[in-house]
């Protein structure tokens, strides 16, 4: 199950362990690492485009309706309702096309990352935020896709580490069984040595 994560996700070899000075294994380095899915970005800016089309459909049927209300209302001039509707569109479509950049720059500035002892969940925009989560720390893992999800390849990744603040999520995780098959053993791995001698035991049996 190596060969899809190493064609995803940027592997880094550790060649540096055969250095001097580096006694320590992964030290200084990214087992994994992964950004967003870039399927997303393309989801919110199709449905930012979506929304502006009906946005303008809304506006070109709307207008007559909105004179007769301003033609009925006393000391307000009809060309207000036309400004008004230039404004409100222009205004809806810059929210619009706002989110999907706010989003994209989002994904461009969030990264997920396997090291030799924690997982990593770094944050540059909107505000810079780094948290870091023992492997021993994680008590259960999985992921959700939705039916886009499914389409683009991509779920959020859900970390149970036990914390009243609730799971950790990975927010649009590129191929996130492959991200939990490449986690998995690492968790485990802190696990071993308290189930080993429970499993020699029971071999022996």
């Amino acid at each position: 199950m190596r060969a899809p994560v190493l064609n995803l996700f940027k592997l880094k070899k550790k060649n540096h362990e055969n250095a001097p000075g580096k006694g320590r294994e992964g030290h200084g380095e990214d087992l994994l690492r992964a950004m967003p899915s870039w399927g997303m970005v393309l989801v919110a800016y199709g449905l930012a485009l979506g929304f502006c089309w009906v946005s303008h459909q809304f506006f070109l049927w709307f207008p007559p309706y909105l004179r007769e209300v301003f033609k009925n209302l006393r000391g307000l001039p009809v060309e207000w309702a036309d400004l008004g509707l230039d404004w409100a569109e222009r205004g809806l479509a810059w929210i619009a096309w706002g989110a999907a950049v706010y989003h994209q720059l989002w994904q461009l500035g969030t990264r997920y990352r396997l090291t030799a002892h924690d997982i990593q969940v770094e944050h540059w925009f909107p505000f810079r935020q780094l948290i870091s989560i023992p492997y021993g720390a994680v008590r259960r893992l999985g992921f959700t896709q939705g039916p886009v999800g499914m389409i683009f390849q991509f779920g959020h990744v859900e970390l149970d580490t036990g914390s009243p603040q609730g799971p950790v999520l990975l927010v649009n995780c590129p191929r996130p069984r492959q991200f939990i098959q490449a986690l998995q053993p690492k968790v485990e791995s802190i696990l071993q040595p308290h189930l080993g001698p429970h499993r020699r035991a029971g071999d022996t049996a």
